[in-house]
């Protein structure tokens, strides 16, 4: 019992509260600002940065219906991100070669010829 409140005693005669003028005042004013100021522009930056991603993917694949994709993109910054996974699968979904006529073995090659002249006219 004796030691708890000379324990306390010790504590109460210490001066916790003092006012900091040293360096500790400039880490909160440096810490403030980069709080206040540059998180949030570096957030919007990254943020602006991820939604336009699908973007570049369907430029860099060269994508036939790029000028969709930047419109999803761009509703998808309005819209807080909900669209922007379906513009991100969009932009990677490769269409191949899917304009050209399936080989039938049943047609012969002058009738695959037609089809063929018939869809790129």
């Amino acid at each position: 019992m004796q030691r708890i409140s000379l324990f306390l005693c010790l504590l109460l005669s210490c001066n916790f509260v003092q006012a900091s003028t040293g360096i500790e005042d400039n880490i909160a004013d440096g810490a403030s600002w980069l709080i206040l100021l540059v998180l949030p522009l570096a957030g919007i930056y990254l943020f602006w940065k991820v939604h336009i991603y699908p973007e570049k993917v369907a430029e860099k694949k060269n994508h036939p219906q790029l000028n969709a994709i930047k419109s999803m993109c761009l509703l998808s910054l309005i819209f807080g991100g909900l669209l922007w996974p379906v513009a991100l699968i969009w932009a990677n979904y490769d269409y191949g070669n899917q304009n050209q006529p399936q080989n039938n073995p049943d047609t012969s090659n002058e009738e695959q010829e037609e089809e063929l002249n018939t869809i790129e006219n």
